[in-house]
């Protein structure tokens, strides 16, 4: 049979992998249920990443695929951007979203990506500023190991150097403080110049290596960030929508940043969506501008994926789903907590919800020889469980919706491909 893909999928030629082998194309997923995934050979994986973090309600939700199949009847596309005339649709799922956010974010911008979210955020910050006499606050701080998307300025606020290196030169104006730490955040401020800064972007929990925040952080610096007037900016595309129990990290931990970035489980991954949703202060500095807000992309808001965001409120709305979020994280902790006497290559258990991180160790504290990881991730996905790592850390963002049953299956293969590591760790410290 001709191989369809042999000039296609230029990304995945990118990664390395050759087109032209069967392996390749037996592995191309064909279709999905619940929390599995089916590939073309016929093997069936548990998705313990929920595509990329995003298909927090599993694959063949019936109340957002009907709500898209209607909506494409009604009305298949619309244009919020540069037109007087926003769908109907895009206007009732702002007033829902802001009446589950915190009071004071009361306005709502809806976007395409999350990467545009972060940009566009920057963008606006920026945009006030020159609109009301401070042109010169330009700058930002993120967090090293921070993760905001690639883009022009997305790629930037990212805190990983070796994005930074192949894709340079970066646009200017970031500054990276090493996370969750307040003096290296003050010191920032005073080297970088309040005068100069325009806004601080962070994650309540980092996505890569799963690191949460350390109690009072947040208090902490929204309190320096409002004394010196710069903007704090939540990024959560990734934890918004349950994927860490709540419906957001802003709302359970009551929370006040400037503005908010949501996307990924805003559609549960059916459709591309983000939102911005900030506070009156900087709507109306925005609207007295001279020339509107230049920021947004045709696919904005489009009725289809709002059509499946309002569904995924539907699914969210009487909290089962968020409690079983809660409940499987600490199922999913427990279990992998009860592996590491066996087990000492397991360092660390951390995260909410379904978002779990497992740091794993050699005897002497040492992180995982990166080939080690990889090797752990493709053993994984041929015992049927998806995987993603990052660094010597393995992370668990399976769907809220997984199931007891499933939780045991992946805390499963996960012993099974950390034995051998841990076996061979030994072998070698007998014969050292």
């Amino acid at each position: 049979m001709e191989r369809p893909f042999t000039h296609a999928l230029w990304y995945l030629a990118l990664t390395g992998a050759d087109l032209e082998s069967d392996a390749v194309l037996d592995r191309a997923i064909t279709h999905g249920s619940g929390c599995y995934l089916h590939d073309r050979s016929g093997q069936r994986y548990l998705d313990a990443r929920s595509g990329l973090w995003n298909v927090s309600l599993g694959y063949g939700n019936e109340r957002i695929i009907r709500a898209m199949t209607e909506q494409m009847a009604r009305l298949p596309a619309g244009q919020i951007v540069r037109h007087d005339q926003p769908t109907e649709i895009a206007l009732d799922y702002a007033e829902r979203l802001v009446a589950l956010l915190p009071e004071h974010l009361a306005h709502v911008r809806l976007l395409t990506t999350g990467s545009q979210g972060a940009e566009g955020a920057i963008f606006l910050s920026r945009f006030v500023r020159k609109a009301h006499g401070e042109p010169e606050r330009t700058e930002v701080l993120a967090f090293r190991d921070g993760y905001h998307g690639t883009g022009g300025l997305a790629t930037h606020l990212s805190g990983e150097p070796w994005m930074h290196e192949v894709e340079a030169p970066l646009v200017p104006g970031v500054h990276h403080v090493e996370q969750w730490n307040l003096d290296a955040l003050r010191e920032a401020v005073e080297r970088v110049g309040p005068e100069r800064l325009t806004a601080f972007i962070l994650e309540p929990i980092l996505g890569t290596d799963i690191q949460p925040a350390p109690p009072g952080y947040f208090e902490a610096a929204q309190e320096l960030c409002a004394e010196h007037g710069i903007h704090v900016v939540l990024d959560e595309v990734t934890t918004g929508f349950g994927r860490a129990g709540s419906f957001a990290e802003t709302v359970r931990l009551g929370l006040r940043p400037d503005m908010l970035i949501l996307s990924k489980g805003i559609t549960s991954g059916y459709a591309p969506l983000s939102a911005i949703a900030t506070t009156r202060a900087i709507l109306d500095q925005a609207l007295d501008a001279e020339v509107p807000f230049p920021h947004g992309s045709t696919a904005d808001g489009h009725p289809v994926s709002v059509a499946a965001a309002m569904a995924v409120l539907d699914e969210l709305e009487d909290g089962r789903i968020l409690q079983n979020a809660v409940d499987r994280g600490e199922e999913l902790k427990e279990r992998v907590n009860a592996l590491r006497d066996d087990l000492p290559l397991i360092w660390d258990v951390r995260g909410r919800g379904m978002m779990i991180g497992v740091e794993l160790r050699d005897a002497d504290g040492e992180p995982i020889p990166d080939e080690t990881m990889t090797a752990l991730k493709l053993a994984a996905r041929d015992a049927g469980v998806l995987l993603s790592i990052s660094n010597t850390t393995v992370i668990f963002t399976p769907p809220l919706v997984i199931s007891s049953e499933e939780c045991e299956q992946l805390v499963s293969v996960l012993e099974s491909c950390v034995r051998p590591i841990a076996d061979q760790g030994r072998v070698l410290a007998a014969r050292d």
